[in-house]
């Protein structure tokens, strides 16, 4: 889906398990799109009715109707037609509370998508604020393969032919999982969190030169491959020579690179002729692990050589 929602698209993906109904707009449902972008300065996308700050979504609850039934005929008709006003993309009355004639008629009135369904309100909310927010995230594709390596998500990197794939098969038969080779889609769910998954036509599969194509499902089991991961590290893969690649001796070459709008940690790792790269993939990411948990080694081996340089000799 692209970086918009509908209506219309609303009842396709989730209308059988919400149990959505079309009332009103069923024919003009994809004509009016919730973006990623103009909500203005307090945007929302999905929530309980809101007369000073609409949201596009407009869900009408139980506590909502009963407000509704408070209000004097002439109240309640200004502000069914303020609700309207507001321009939302849909109003779902949830709860499977009954659609009152006003609100129907005010919806006709305005050429507003109104829908109903038996989900409580709440429930609905909180869904369809995740699901949305999801659709319109912003994403991008990457060039290298996505794996689990030790619950770890990580992105392997590198220029075509430095073994990214040849790697990769290497760790799928030490018992790691494959997430996406070639292409892997990110897509940036909260500030701090970028999820990685793989487009639908490249799922299970993994191009390796010399073999081709391989499904790993098929090869190597279900267990060998996984939908989605959390992005928390990219190792590089780099040719000798590299001015790029050289890092520190003590620390290694430790750095990041941006994905989307978040800085992910980055190791980078020189491609020499005898050096076991799945055993120092899966070190990398014990020793990114360890250092999660606050434990550095190099910062343990300076104390250690401080310590002895301070002795009295």
């Amino acid at each position: 889906m692209s970086r918009s929602v509908s209506p219309a698209d609303l009842q396709q993906r989730f209308g059988e398990r919400l149990g959505l109904e079309w009332v009103v707009g069923e024919q003009q449902a994809d004509q009016v799109r919730i973006t990623a972008t103009g909500f203005g300065v307090r945007p929302s996308l999905v929530g309980f009715l809101n007369l000073i700050h609409p949201n596009r979504i407009q869900v009408i609850g139980e506590e909502e109707i009963r407000w509704l039934d408070a209000l004097d005929a002439r109240q309640r008709w200004e502000t069914l037609a303020r609700i309207m006003d507001a321009r939302p993309a849909v109003v779902i009355v949830a709860g499977g509370l009954e659609v009152a004639r006003d609100l129907e008629q005010a919806a006709r009135d305005s050429a507003t998508a109104l829908m109903a369904t038996r989900q409580p309100a709440w429930e609905l909310v909180s869904f369809l604020e995740y699901q949305v927010a999801r659709a319109l995230a912003a994403r991008a594709t990457l060039h290298g393969v996505f794996l689990e390596i030790f619950t770890i998500g990580v992105l392997i990197t590198g220029e075509a032919g430095t073994g990214k794939s040849e790697l990769a098969l290497e760790l799928l038969t030490r018992g790691h999982r494959l997430i996406a080779d070639d292409a892997p889609e990110f897509t940036q769910l909260t500030p701090d969190i970028v999820e990685g998954s793989c487009p639908p036509v490249l799922s299970d599969c993994l191009e390796v030169r010399g073999l081709g194509i391989l499904n790993v499902r098929r090869m190597f089991g279900d267990a060998t491959v996984k939908a989605s991961k959390y992005l928390r590290l990219v190792v590089h893969l780099h040719p000798p020579g590299d001015q790029h690649g050289s890092g520190d001796r003590l620390r290694g070459n430790i750095g990041s690179r941006r994905v989307l709008d978040l800085e992910i940690p980055q190791i980078k790792l020189p491609v020499l002729a005898g050096r076991n790269l799945a055993v120092m993939t899966e070190v990398a990411v014990r020793d990114f692990m360890l250092r999660l948990k606050g434990f550095d080694a190099a910062d343990e081996f300076v104390e250690r050589h401080a310590r002895l340089m301070s002795k009295p000799s």
